[in-house]
């Protein structure tokens, strides 16, 4: 799928499981899971040892690029999975284009860069002018919204078996891991289904494409007795690279419009090589309704792009993850240790909050099962875990033998360490940029490759507008006058209110919304600003000057939306002393 490019091959790439689990399980749809994603994860929920929602889905990547002497010599990938079904059938098959080390994340890492990075909308509001009173009074706040937003396996020798090299075979977190080759398409199936990994009819044409490629394979399936909350991110480190997203097995059974996120780490800007990079007509965004249809801007200017574009939504200092992962003041492994009995134990999870990693969950079911004898009294999980005390008491005699130290070492190794490497790649490295995009099956068939600049600008993650309520000489009441609003663009748009609705009601955005939702898309390259390949800024800026002549009913003159009763007022004082001046002269 990738030829050379410079002479570096391209080491990574990576099918996200929210689409790749179609091509790759036999089976049906699966069924909802518990697995928590991560990326969009809110607060625990009220039982803290209810399993954690599945977030929403999407590919999420954060890349970490070393450089030597100004070229790429390595590269770290954290990988988040998300996986829908029953454990048995949980595979996860990923071609390389040379021998990785294969470790485990956090799924906080996703969680807590998205959160530091996500793009916020926020308008602030201004009266002009003196307001009308009405019989309604003068709601100050009507209509004004408030802010908003929008340790692992590593490579070895390579080992014959049936025309298939096996460069590596272990355990690495909770997975059983493998690192393959074939020069044969078919022993290579073979090789993965005899092994209990599933492979779809539809998905075996492309890896045949890759191993004419001459690809490792990347092998995961959960071991024995590992159930779903205890998949956890891929960490692959390998020499050499451009980072590369590969989406075409995903396109075997992505949904439309999948969402893409990534994070990359290095010493530069990042900035799309083979897609564009586009910037959003600002006007677009419905600064005076809470900016909600970003996301669909995002996607109506990628499509408008021609559909393989991302847009930049943070690009600066990493230093906004300083001790975001580690250090975390609420874990405490050796307090953890002092329990020796279940019931203090879990109380002691609940209260170093452990229980917002998924992992943990499977932790306690393999260390503190629910004892058969009440699984068949029709005693829940959840019920087990939250009055513990109460069955301890009760029914000491049915629990599991318990060893707190082996199971401290297991919460160490499946949460504490991820969190503490995690947060080593992103103090490793000085800069951090977000990029995002949504694809469609359709277009899928080019995988997005990136580059760094040093020379272009920063780009903020947060996102503010002033919107002046002109009311004037008390011409408008608060709830009737229209607005100027002033995005950090330069653009000025105003909008008058619909008088069909209650103050606080929606504005007429007249021809605003026909205006392209994409103002520039721009072929990135390693230096400079690149090629402006698609500019729709003379024409928004055309269509918002007819669209202000309108809603401002100046027609170009500037003046109407001042007076009112003062106004008349004076002017008519002012006619009169004019006229007492002349009568004076003669």
């Amino acid at each position: 799928m990738h030829k050379h490019h410079r002479g570096q091959n391209r080491f990574w790439q990576v099918v996200g499981l929210s689409a790749a689990m179609g091509a790759m399980l036999s089976s049906g749809a699966p069924s909802p899971a518990y697995a928590c994603g991560g990326l969009f994860c809110n607060a625990p929920p009220p039982d803290p040892f209810a399993p954690l929602p599945i977030a929403q889905t999407g590919e999420n990547i954060v890349f970490s690029v070393t450089k030597t002497a100004g070229v790429v010599t390595g590269v770290e990938a954290h990988i988040q999975i998300f996986y829908s079904g029953p454990a048995s059938k949980f595979s996860w098959i990923v071609p390389v284009d040379a021998l990785p080390t294969i470790g485990v994340g956090s799924d906080r890492m996703f969680t807590s860069v998205a959160a530091v990075t996500q793009p916020t909308f926020t308008t602030d509001w201004v009266t002009e002018g003196t307001c009308k009173v009405n019989s309604m009074g003068d709601p100050r706040n009507a209509g004004a919204p408030g802010p908003s937003a929008g340790s692992g396996g590593s490579a070895g020798g390579i080992i014959g078996d049936s025309g298939v090299n096996v460069a590596f075979r272990g355990v690495v977190g909770p997975f059983d891991a493998a690192v393959i080759k074939s020069s044969s398409n078919a022993e290579l199936v073979k090789w993965l289904k005899d092994n209990g990994y599933f492979v779809a009819d539809s998905a075996v044409a492309i890896i045949d494409q890759y191993v004419s490629e001459n690809k490792y394979f990347v092998a995961l399936k959960l071991l024995n007795g590992k159930d779903v909350q205890a998949i956890q991110p891929v960490v692959l480190k390998f020499a050499g690279s451009e980072p590369c997203v590969p989406i075409r097995l995903t396109a075997i059974a992505a949904q439309k419009d999948l969402s893409i996120n990534l994070w990359v780490l290095g010493t530069a800007r990042t900035v799309p090589k083979n897609y564009f990079e586009i910037k959003l007509n600002d006007a677009r965004i419905d600064w005076l309704n809470g900016s909600n249809n970003y996301s669909d801007l995002v996607k109506q200017a990628a499509n408008e792009a021609g559909g393989n574009a991302f847009i930049a939504e943070y690009a600066g200092a990493s230093s906004v993850m300083k001790g975001q992962l580690w250090p975390n003041g609420a874990i405490n492994l050796a307090r953890l240790r002092l329990e020796v009995t279940p019931p203090p134990y879990l109380k002691m999870v609940v209260s170093q909050g452990l229980t917002m990693f998924a992992q943990t969950l499977s932790l306690l079911r393999q260390h503190i099962p629910l004892p058969k004898r009440l699984a068949d009294m029709g005693v829940s999980e959840s019920e087990f875990y939250n009055n513990n005390q109460f069955y301890w008491d009760n029914y000491r005699a049915d629990f599991a033998p318990f060893d707190a130290n082996k199971l401290t070492d297991d919460i160490d190794t499946a949460v504490v360490t991820p969190l503490r490497e995690g947060q080593a790649t992103f103090d490793a490295q000085p800069y951090l940029t977000r990029l995002a995009t949504f694809l469609s099956p359709e277009e899928m068939g080019t995988d997005p490759i990136f580059i760094f600049n040093d020379e272009l600008p920063t780009v903020s993650n947060v996102h503010k507008a002033t919107a002046h309520v002109l009311c004037g000489d008390q011409r408008y009441s608060y709830c009737e006058a229209p607005v100027r609003v002033e995005v950090e663009g330069g653009q000025t748009l105003f909008f008058k209110r619909d008088p069909k609705l209650p103050c606080g009601g929606a504005f007429q955005r007249g021809d605003v919304d026909k205006t392209p939702a994409l103002g520039i898309a721009y072929q990135r390259e390693e230096v400079g600003e690149g090629v402006k390949k698609i500019d729709n800024t003379a024409a928004i800026a055309s269509a918002l000057s007819a669209h202000n002549a309108v809603a401002s009913g100046t027609d170009g003159c500037g003046c109407s939306l001042g007076g009112g009763p003062m106004a008349a007022s004076a002017a008519a004082a002012l006619m009169l002393t004019l006229a007492l001046l002349r009568r004076s002269r003669r």
